[in-house]
């Protein structure tokens, strides 16, 4: 028991350092174009608690390359290869590189977006790309992990680029333990800079995001591991899509006038969180979980998980997760709006509902005379459901629930 809780601990201390920096490499993924890319962030917290679950202070020589996929009755599907490379260049000092694309299909991006009600209107009323895939994003990352006594401290540069969107981040976070690494405090920090250029607009937009987050781990109990973080971003700028837009219903012309949303040009997100993981026997442990959301747009959220995992072998381990959401609407969300209004928004992202999460994890090692006979590779799978409901039908299919399937394959491969 005390090697797996030492091992546990590890993890969690892992998670709470990674966990800001995994989230934010595809932060231009969920603020790009389209509802679609909300998506990529859900595949992309799945991938990391899967890839994630095994810490170590410095990266060893090691290779990674996944295929994620995404399908849905909005009619997306996404198709999301990654491929990570990292390289110990001494006990202290470990450096890495990352290669990702997103390959994109979303029936949405297929509508007429007309707008009649600004000026910013051209000629071209159709939003995406005229190609298929509407979408293919690239993004690219070089990071160093640097030991310092018996903490840690990380810095990655990201670059991503699509037809219509640009995005620069850098971001890092340092881990010093205390109290003879009974406690340890992670501090994190991200600053991105976006560019937003719609293919159905004239203009060049900006958004800046500062964020900063904080979690500290402590030693409970002989099998117990708690941690409690928070984090507070600040988001400036353009925050919409350039895709979307809001009808008002017009008497005189007994027609719909078609405008483009408007949101207020900032954004204030704050959150708090705790998690645990506890060790139910030496091959079982269960990680709990509560996380309280709220922004300047009213906007509260609370989320509650379980995972259970489980050694069923040397060689293969497995695990489900639940997680259940909760959300309210932004104060100007409204399902349909009568007259202008000095704010006003469309996207189901910021309507109020609820969503459950269903994941099974699975991880392969390789031994001698099994499956895979190389004990230097592993092989890694997630397969997830998603559920979102909103309280309001989507603006685009007029659908009240979003139904999906989610499924990453890929291998983790020791030099």
């Amino acid at each position: 028991m005390k090697i797996l809780l030492n091992r546990v601990f590890r993890i969690i201390i892992s998670i709470s350092g990674r966990e800001l920096r995994a989230l934010t490499e595809l932060k231009a993924a969920v603020a790009a174009v389209g509802k679609k890319h909300s998506y990529l962030s859900l595949i992309w917290f799945i991938l990391f608690i899967a890839v994630n679950a095994k810490a170590q202070d410095v990266p060893e020589d090691e290779l990674q390359a996944r295929i994620n996929t995404y399908f849905d009755n909005f009619g997306v599907t996404v198709i999301y290869p990654s491929i990570n490379y990292s390289k110990k260049l001494s006990n202290n000092t470990s450096v890495s590189a990352t290669y990702l694309t997103d390959i994109i299909s979303a029936a949405s991006m297929q509508s007429l977006f007309e707008v009649d009600g600004i000026t910013s209107a051209t000629d071209r009323t159709y939003g995406g790309k005229d190609d298929t895939p509407e979408e293919w994003r690239h993004e690219i990352g070089l990071g160093v992990t640097q030991k310092i006594s018996e903490g840690s401290f990380y810095i990655n540069g990201l670059y991503s680029i699509e037809h219509d969107y640009s995005s620069k981040t850098i971001l890092g976070s340092v881990t010093c333990p205390f109290a003879q690494q009974n406690r340890y405090l992670t501090l994190g920090a991200t600053i991105s800079f976006d560019k937003i250029f719609p293919e159905n607009r004239t203009w060049t937009k900006d958004r800046n995001t500062y964020a900063f987050n904080a979690a500290f781990s402590q030693i409970l109990g002989k099998n117990v591991i708690a941690q409690v973080d928070a984090s507070y971003i600040d988001v400036s700028g353009y925050q919409l899509v350039g895709y979307q837009i809001v009808r008002i219903y017009n008497d005189q012309k007994q027609a719909f006038i078609t405008y483009e949303p408007v949101y207020p040009d900032t954004r204030i997100r704050r959150a708090v969180g705790v998690k645990s993981n506890i060790g139910i026997t030496d091959d079982i442990t269960i990680q709990p979980g509560y996380r309280y959301y709220w922004d300047s747009w009213n906007i509260n959220s609370s989320t509650a998980y379980a995972i259970v995992s489980k050694n069923f072998s040397e060689t293969f381990t497995g695990s489900v997760e639940y997680r259940q959401y909760f959300q309210t609407a932004a104060f100007f969300f409204q399902p349909y709006y009568l007259s202008l209004q000095e704010y006003m928004g469309v996207d189901g992202q910021i309507n109020s509902g609820y969503s459950n999460v269903v994941n099974f994890n699975f991880s392969l090692r390789g031994k001698k005379g099994s499956f895979i006979s190389n004990e230097n590779m592993q092989l890694l799978g997630t397969l997830g459901y998603y559920k979102r409901h909103y309280d309001s039908p989507d603006c685009h299919s007029g659908l009240l629930n979003l139904y999906a399937l989610i499924f990453n394959i890929g291998i983790r491969y020791h030099l």
